[in-house]
């Protein structure tokens, strides 16, 4: 059984000294595969002491020693790939070839933007008879989720690296083994001590981190509920944060979209990692005449995503990642079901036909309206909801028609379009036709999705303040 009883800090590992004892269960055998103790309040303030000492140091260190650091630690996660897929795999449920394929790489490219980020940035400017400066925010808390955990990780803790900040850094106790790993690359990179510090536990130590007046920054990824509980927390020491919450997006597809490309796409980003990521298209928004032909052509692209153990090369859909999320998936299930939605495919953990863990089928819903749960609350599954519209008007209400803001898609033969309709679409990112992803763009979202921006320069940004001295014509 895999153990995680040390935190990281002062650049080694140290004894967690919390009463609590988490137990690492297996998604696909519900077994405990492992414990995380959690950390006591003084570990807590010994990491955020640590995170301290070393600020004044980094904060004035050069942007190409920051850039070094970077990528050294770019070369170290890049050799634990393996190691993170077999870690996502066993502890969260996410297949090996999806771990490979995106998890790890997503990591990287991060790394890779937040490395090119730093030369985009302008770090001085001259107002006048004033030099306007960009400096590190302080100590960062960075709380992170189990989803996709090291693209999180690196999100935020390679952005303070290269704003010149430090941090403290609360991975998931889901899936812990890729905080393990991740400080592991950052010991190997030779990382100055104190640079990152890690600790483990639950809701108690998140706590102890976001109300400590040592925090200077605080960078959560997670619900919109515990979004809500951590920004009423950081204000009693006016502590900034930045805040990336839940999704509900929506895939639009227009009267002359590709319906070969467009289902294919739309099914794989309402499945991937199980329907576990906040940018997940769980509803798919389509012209009302298109909706028996699309029903047939989403039936036929589930059945492409087996399910089964996350280990196997040839299984595409592996369990979700815990028994609460397992419940509350079932439950949303049937709340669909009981309020009029049509199921056309899947259903709840009871049909999965897998004798052990928490798999939930690929499930389609359609004859689904602006005002039930399904369409409005995010489900976090392999569950699409399918609306139809009559006209575009009423495809751009439909897709603006939750409080959340993360992502979006729009599918059109005519890009103009597509981007006309973009425009409209109340989200921090609209991707069209399926394009690729973009890592070096900002990312974050608006109403319940939260507020604050990661990614490249982006994300650096987020991590500094400006210093105004005024008098200083002489200084460069």
């Amino acid at each position: 059984m895999k153990q995680y009883n040390h935190f990281y800090v002062d650049g080694g590992l140290a004894a967690s000294n919390g009463a609590s004892h988490i137990p690492v269960v297996s998604p696909m055998t519900e077994q405990i595969i492992g414990e995380v103790r959690s950390c006591s309040p003084e570990d807590v303030q010994r990491a955020i002491a640590s995170a301290q000492k070393t600020l004044p140091a980094w904060a004035s260190s050069s942007l190409a020693d920051r850039k070094a650091l970077l990528v050294r630690l770019r070369a170290e996660i890049e050799k634990r790939t393996e190691a993170f897929a077999e870690s996502l795999a066993r502890e969260m449920g996410c297949p090996v070839w999806l771990g490979c394929a995106m998890q790890v790489p997503m990591g990287l490219r991060g790394l890779d933007f937040a490395i090119e980020g730093i030369d985009a940035i302008t770090w001085t400017e001259r107002v006048g008879n004033g030099l306007v400066q960009r400096v590190p925010v302080g100590v960062v808390a960075a709380i992170t989720p189990w989803n996709f955990p090291l693209h999180q990780i690196v999100a935020k803790v390679a952005a303070a690296i290269a704003a010149g900040c430090t941090t403290v850094l609360k991975p998931s106790e889901v899936s812990p083994g890729a905080g393990q790993l991740f400080i592991e690359a950052i010991h190997a990179s030779g990382a100055p001590a104190g640079l990152v510090n890690l600790v483990w536990g639950g809701a108690d130590v998140g706590h102890a981190l976001v109300t400590s007046p040592s925090i200077n920054k605080i960078s959560f990824t997670g619900s919109t509920n515990v979004g809500r509980q951590i920004m009423a927390a950081a204000a009693e020491n006016l502590t900034p944060v930045t805040l990336e919450l839940g999704g509900k997006s929506a895939a639009v597809i227009l009267d002359d979209a590709d319906l070969d490309l467009a289902i294919t796409a739309v099914a794989r980003l309402a499945l991937v990692n199980a329907g576990q990521a906040c940018v997940s298209q769980s509803r798919l928004i389509a012209p009302s005449r298109l909706v028996p032909e699309i029903v047939d052509r989403v039936r036929a692209a589930l059945k492409a995503w087996p399910m089964g153990d996350p280990m196997s090369a040839e299984t595409r859909l592996g369990p979700v990642a815990t028994v609460s999320q397992f419940g509350h998936i079932n439950r949303m299930i049937e709340q669909a079901r009981a309020g009029g939605a049509r199921l056309c495919t899947g259903g709840d953990g009871a049909t999965s036909k897998q004798s052990q863990g928490w798999f939930v089928p690929p499930t389609l819903f359609s004859d689904v309206t602006p005002d039930m749960d399904i369409a409005q609350k995010e489900v976090f599954g392999p569950v699409l909801a399918l609306m139809g519209y009559d006209s575009v008007t009423d495809a751009i209400r439909l897709a603006n028609s939750t409080r959340y803001g993360l992502s979006g898609a729009v599918w059109s033969a005519d890009v103009a379009q597509a981007a006309a309709f973009a425009s409209q679409m109340t989200t921090g990112q609209v991707v069209i036709n399926g394009a690729p992803q973009n890592l070096a763009t900002p990312f974050g979202g608006v109403g319940d999705s939260g507020f604050g921006r990661e990614n490249g320069r982006f994300g650096i940004e987020e991590l500094l303040t400006y210093r105004a001295v005024h008098g200083s014509e002489a200084l460069s």
